[in-house]
């Protein structure tokens, strides 16, 4: 009983609760669903964090300062007092217990062997694949929301034709009705209109049923409350789609996040490539280092300060053939991104001259339905008129009340497909999402 309740109370909310609304928009529920969606704010903070990793690698290009600080204590010291000057202070070259320093070092890399230009072309192709992976978020979830929205608003025109067909049937039944109380026709007329009248406010219940649930994932994807009511427009447009054909695939292999991923993953495989060479060139560096502590240059118990400063240079000479192999399996990695590019490539263009023909059939079959809807509407007015007349049986009546029902139904899914495939098209191209 419970769930019942909560039924009625929710067809209710749907159906009463819509009056004052202001119609929401395609354009305003593309806005919504952005703001809203949590695939969206994960790709944009992966771009965020592929920026720090950015400023990572290029802080190689600095000096790196680095302090530190020690104590041990030696049972046995060395004893240098038979060493020791015969001008030499009173307190220095005596036996330390006590070994202690603190230090502070600078480094600075020459020479890396292009460590450093490598990691930070690493660091920024990363950063490309995640603003591409961002953009085709984008792009599939717009395409989806689209989807969502005008299946709401070929539902609401359904629930609209459910009513004028559930209508229709309960003029036929007052015609039948009339008809029997006048002993005109049989009750077995009567009887064939009711029950279809029965089916017609099945349909109606249906209808609404299908249209709530729409209404339900839309406001699921745009982050409002499931049982909510949100107005969407009253039935789907037939307008003319501009869309610019000229250089379209070029246009796509341009725009496609898909094409710009790969073509990142090539280039972040060549500069991996680069990094692994980059480890058997040598490194060069320079630096200096100040200490503090005991004992101190003179062996005395006291401490003092000291300084070093220096350069370094260390090339690997032999590694067991490391090298050879580490250079080889990134130089496989490169060819499979290439071949990954190729593919994806291919797929693109495959993609939108698929749009376009799917396009020109969506148009076609509205026209056609279109036409056929005007032709049943026109079967339907005769029958009745006939049936009216005495001229034609009932069964032709239901019967043309069903066809029209079917043409007007058609109509509706011709319509909503042609909505998606200009969408689609718009997506094959790379249009659809362009982020700011």
């Amino acid at each position: 009983m419970k769930k019942y309740i909560l039924f009625v109370f929710t067809a209710f909310y749907f159906t009463f609760n819509v009056q004052a609304q202001e119609v929401l928009k395609i354009k305003d529920y593309r806005q919504k669903v952005l703001e809203y969606n949590q695939d969206i704010q994960s790709a944009q903070k992966q771009i965020s964090a592929a920026d720090e990793y950015i400023k990572v690698a290029n802080s190689d290009k600095g000096p790196r300062i680095d302090a530190g600080a020690s104590y041990s204590y030696t049972g046995r010291p060395f004893d240098p007092t038979g060493f020791k000057p015969s001008n030499a202070p009173i307190g220095e070259w005596l036996p330390v217990h006590h070994n202690y320093n603190a230090n502070i070092t600078i480094k600075q890399d020459i020479y890396t062997g292009g460590r450093i230009k490598s990691s930070i072309k690493l660091a920024q192709m990363k950063k490309e694949i995640a603003s591409a992976h961002r953009d085709y978020t984008g792009s599939e979830l717009l395409f989806y929301a689209d989807q969502l929205y005008w299946k709401s608003v070929g539902d609401k025109e359904a629930l609209e034709l459910a009513r004028q067909y559930q209508t229709s049937v309960q003029t036929l039944v007052d015609v039948a009705k009339n008809k029997y109380e006048a002993e005109i026709v049989s009750r077995n007329d009567l009887l064939m209109a009711e029950v279809k009248l029965n089916e017609a406010e099945l349909e109606v219940l249906k209808a609404q049923n299908n249209y709530n649930i729409s209404i339900m994932n839309l406001n699921r994807l745009m982050g409002k409350e499931i049982i909510s009511s949100t107005v969407v427009e009253d039935t789907v447009d037939f307008s003319e789609f501009i869309f610019d054909t000229n250089d379209v695939v070029t246009r796509a292999l341009g725009q496609r996040a898909e094409i710009r991923q790969s073509i990142a993953e090539v280039k972040a495989t060549h500069a991996n490539t680069d990094l692994t060479a980059s480890k058997y060139k040598g490194n060069l560096h320079v630096f200096a280092k100040g200490v503090y502590g005991a004992p101190s240059p003179q062996l005395a118990n006291s401490p003092e300060g000291n300084y070093y400063a220096g350069a370094g240079f260390s090339i690997p000479i032999y590694h067991s053939g490391k090298k050879k192999r580490e250079l080889a399996a990134r130089k496989i990695e490169s060819e499979i991104a290439v071949l990954n590019r190729e593919k994806v490539t291919d797929q693109v263009i495959l993609d939108i001259n698929e749009a376009m023909y799917l396009l020109d059939e969506a148009a076609k079959r509205v026209e056609l339905t279109n036409a056929s809807l005007a032709k049943a509407d026109e079967n339907l007015d005769m029958i009745i008129d006939r049936y009216k007349d005495g001229l034609s049986p009932i069964i032709e009546v239901t019967d043309a009340q069903v066809n029209w029902q079917i043409a007007y139904r058609e109509y509706i899914d011709a319509k909503v497909k042609y909505k998606v495939a200009c969408t689609n098209i718009e997506k094959a191209s790379g249009d659809l999402y362009q982020s700011k």
